[in-house]
């Protein structure tokens, strides 16, 4: 098997989600913080299976992606206890880890009902991550103004925080007096770059989808979210 660079694009991603990750039979990846907080899932062109057909984990999924990038050309088979790494010169055993010692995905989220709907394009995305390392602030806010849906980074705590704000919808509500604000850590929103779209529900949990449908994280919100 040859990795694709949207695959390793995928597995890079995921491993700034959780160090470790387990792989199943077929085309989808998946996986979940260590606190439960963000989960992710991949469908992607290669099919994996190991050679007897079972589950196989990797421990450090960086440092396995770093092994990859030793090669030139690399192939990779997974067998019964480590994955084949070679080229027309070279070749590694990496070997698997016991998957009772890693943290992983194990049921799915059924998303609830959505108060707030909108799209997120990869160019206000890629604005709000900007402003979020820019500005050193730790929270993200989706709320109403008024007739529009707006996204804010900001410190929370602080009365004085830095911000910066993009309109990402309209309102739907009409003259309705519902008011929300759906609070997220940055340090959560670990996306990888595209268009999205977003689903916010009260029972704060929101899943935002990318414009393929290939690519779905999950993300909680924080306690003090608000919809009122």
């Amino acid at each position: 098997m040859k990795l694709s660079e949207t695959t390793l694009e995928v597995l890079k991603n995921f491993a700034s989600i959780n160090q470790s990750i387990l792989f199943t039979e077929g085309k989808q990846l998946d996986t979940v913080s260590v606190q439960k907080n963000v989960l992710a899932s991949a469908t992607v062109a290669e099919t994996f299976k190991s050679s007897n057909g079972e589950d196989f984990a990797i421990y450090d999924l960086n440092e396995f992606l770093s092994t990859v990038s030793l090669f030139d050309d690399p192939e990779i088979e997974f067998g019964e206890q480590y994955a084949t790494i070679k080229d027309a010169n070279s070749v590694t055993h990496y070997w698997f880890a016991d998957k009772e010692i890693i943290v992983y995905p194990t049921s799915k989220i059924d998303m609830p009902s959505s108060e707030v709907v909108f799209k997120l394009s990869a160019e206000t995305l890629d604005k709000l991550q900007r402003a979020t390392g820019t500005l050193a602030v730790p929270d993200l806010v989706i709320r109403r103004d008024e007739d529009k849906v707006v996204a804010e980074v900001l410190d929370k705590r602080n009365d004085t925080s830095n911000t910066f704000r993009v309109e990402v919808g309209s309102y739907m509500g009409g003259e309705s007096d519902t008011d929300f604000k759906f609070y997220f850590l940055t340090e959560r929103m670990k996306m990888l770059p595209g268009d999205y779209d977003v689903e916010i529900s009260a029972q704060k949990i929101s899943k935002l989808t990318s414009a393929d449908g290939k690519l779905i994280y999950w993300i909680a919100l924080e306690q003090d979210s608000t919809y009122e």
